[in-house]
């Protein structure tokens, strides 16, 4: 079975070049860049005053997250509209609209889940809603998870893409990680660190046949897609550049390409001493020689690092250099750094080129990378793998009855090499549940192996005790002394990085929430990644969860695991049917997850109607087990349904 091309017919953006596209793209046609003095918050204390700021007016104080999420919320909203406008596309049926919002921290209260519940019901959304955090990949990375959506035929459109905003603390962050540069952000080139931004940008996803059905143009083929994790460190990445790599490759295998085929790459392109040289060395490695004849610039040169935001932010305006028959530079280049592109584009203003495929990158903390390829034309795809998927495996950490935290544990027991310093409650909990379901999957990883299972992870919340850690240094010391290590932990797929460091897991990886029931749609993402390609074996979903005692009161600290696996191994249960709606569209979940298993949706054909929690996903799983039967597994909450069958394999 051939499945359609998915095209972009539409896009928006705000940042710091301007309000929409038609801003946006004056601004890059001159060269000129929208790196300026911050003038919302003070940098004074600072050794660098330089952001890319949305055009705005308004200030934002320190801990002042109500107005940060207000702020990222408006951003989303501005952009997600006007491409929708672009698209020229009516919501004719809304629950069959999706959207997926990629970010870093820039809606962090109340839940990152539930700033884009607010964005999709501006925008009359009511499919489902997804939210990827995985830092600087955050947005790239929600781009492929909405073409997934397409392909499982959970939606007839998407709106994917992402937001963030500039805030005190996320400066003062960076500022502490060594990251900023004094001077304007100039990537591969004399003059390391990086400048920071903010913005939001959204893509409208359809697949071919409906855009063609009517009658609408499109921008260009949303051609392959792919993620890999580093499994290396918490912000730097491998220096080899070897997770980036296996991204790129699994890149151009997903959209039937080879390297000679790409004729453009935009980089994530930073700007800093560590990430520069690693993506040139994975390039290189991938490209081969055509990496000497093809350009390949960075557009943060122009934005500034827009954080989550930055790869569609950076795809979108690729794109709007593609509609003009040009590439754009990496402006403020002055002389070349070791290990960088041969071709930079190391010019003021675009340059005339013919491009009919191009690559876009983003490497996260965490060592989380996403990359897309995008072409000018349509391009057949190839027919999915269609892998069955098996659970093989199960794990988890839970309270004692009548406890809302977990008992005390020794992770060393679990995993010998690790080294709980500086770990949070949600790095241990974790990183125990998905050792305990390799353990019981009888899983030894390494080798290749390593390289070929990833970890899917879904959460509600970054660490509390990391947020307070942070704070407290903000009252203690200063906004210009916080706690480096405090900061890397806050965005959400940290616990997911420091698990797959200590596990050795490098295959694709990501980090989502839908609010509760996150650890079931973590699932049901990970099985259609691995029923569909080729680039990963096995896929570890996670989900934790560490409360804050004062605001979640009706909940427990918690962490589970399955292994999924591409092959049947002795005592696994196979995942028979999994689907995704909207957060009112329980039982279109319901019929969609239980028609892929072949099974009529009714109560007599189920063994079991579990809450839906990855818990008592494994708990279904433990059951099967000792014998025949299947179970019905659903959650909902304010930003999706979702519902997983899983079947004893002599069910």
């Amino acid at each position: 079975m051939n499945r359609s091309p998915v095209v972009i017919t539409g896009q928006g953006a705000v940042c710091a070049l301007g309000l929409g596209l038609d801003a946006i793209w004056a601004e890059l046609a001159a060269g000129r860049d929208g790196m300026k003095p911050i003038e919302r918050f003070s940098t004074a204390t600072f050794t660098t005053h330089l952001g890319g700021m949305v055009p705005v007016p308004g200030t934002l104080e320190v801990d002042d997250a109500k107005g940060t999420r207000e702020t990222c919320i408006r951003y989303s909203v501005l952009a997600a509209k006007e491409a929708v406008a672009r698209a020229k596309v009516t919501f004719a049926n809304p629950r069959r609209v999706a959207l997926v919002l990629g970010t870093s921290m820039g809606s962090h209260l109340g839940g990152l889940h539930e700033g884009s519940a607010e964005v999709a019901a501006a925008l009359g959304i009511e499919g489902p809603v997804v939210t990827v955090s995985t830092a600087c990949s955050s947005s790239t990375n929600a781009l492929g998870i909405g073409r997934d959506l397409l392909d499982d035929g959970l939606a007839d459109v998407v709106l994917a893409g992402g937001a963030d905003v500039l805030c005190p603390e996320i400066f003062a962050g960076f500022h502490a990680l060594g990251l900023l540069s004094p001077k304007k952000c100039s990537p591969f080139s004399e003059g390391i660190g990086t400048t920071l931004g903010e913005g939001a940008g959204f893509l409208v996803l359809e697949r071919e046949a409906d855009a063609l059905a009517r009658g609408a143009p499109f921008v260009a083929c949303f051609s392959g897609y792919a993620l890999s994790g580093d499994g290396y460190h918490a912000t730097s990445p491998e220096p080899s550049g070897a997770g980036v790599a296996r991204a790129l490759r699994a890149t151009l295998d997903d959209a039937g390409l080879r390297a000679e085929d790409i004729d453009y790459v935009n980089a994530h392109g930073t700007g800093t001493a560590a990430n520069d040289p690693a993506e040139w060395l994975a390039i290189s490695s991938v490209l081969g020689s055509r990496a000497e004849q093809v350009p390949v610039s960075s557009t943060k040169s122009y934005l500034a690092h827009a954080q989550g935001a930055a790869g569609v932010l950076e795809l979108v305006c690729s794109l709007l250099a593609l509609e003009h028959g040009q590439v754009l530079p990496t402006l403020h280049f002055t002389k070349p750094r070791r290990r960088g592109p041969s071709d930079p584009v190391a010019q003021t203003t675009p340059r005339a080129a013919k491009v009919e495929h191009l690559l876009s990158n983003n490497s996260a903390f965490g060592g989380a990378n996403a990359v897309v390829a995008v072409s000018k034309r349509v391009t057949p795809r190839r027919a999915p793998v269609q892998r069955p998927v098996y659970v093989s495996g199960f794990g988890a950490l839970l309270p004692e009855a009548g406890s809302k935290r977990l008992g005390p544990f020794k992770l060393e027991a679990l995993v010998p090499t690790a080294d709980t310093r500086g770990m949070d409650p949600s790095a241990r909990a974790l990183t125990g549940a998905v050792a305990l379901a390799l353990g019981d999957a009888k899983l030894t990883l390494s080798g290749a192996a390593r390289e070929r299972t990833g970890l899917f992870v879904g959460t509600t919340n970054a660490s509390p005790v990391s947020w307070e850690e942070f704070r407290s240094t903000i009252r203690e010391r200063g906004l210009v002394k916080v706690s480096a290590p405090a900061f890397t932990r806050l965005v959400l797929n940290s616990a997911t990085g420091t698990a797959a460091r200590l596990l050795g897991l490098r295959g694709p990886t990501t980090t989502l929430t839908t609010g509760v029931g996150s650890g079931l749609v973590a699932a049901a993402l990970a099985a259609t990644y691995l029923s569909s390609r080729t680039d990963a074996d096995r896929l570890v979903v996670g989900a934790v969860d560490e409360v804050d005692l004062e605001r979640d009161t009706g909940r427990s600290d918690a962490a589970a695991a399955l292994v999924l696996t591409s092959l049947p191994t002795e005592g696994s249960v196979r995942l028979a049917g999994w689907a995704l709606a909207g957060p009112r569209a329980l039982e279109e979940a319901i019929a969609s997850a239980c028609g892929a298993a072949s099974v009529t949706p009714a109560r007599e054909h189920l063994d079991a109607l579990a809450s839906g929690s990855l818990a008592s996903c494994g708990a279904a799983f433990q059951s099967l087990r000792l014998g025949a039967g299947r179970t019905l597994l659903v959650d909902v909450s304010i930003a999706a349904s979702c519902a997983v069958v899983l079947e004893r394999s002599d069910a």
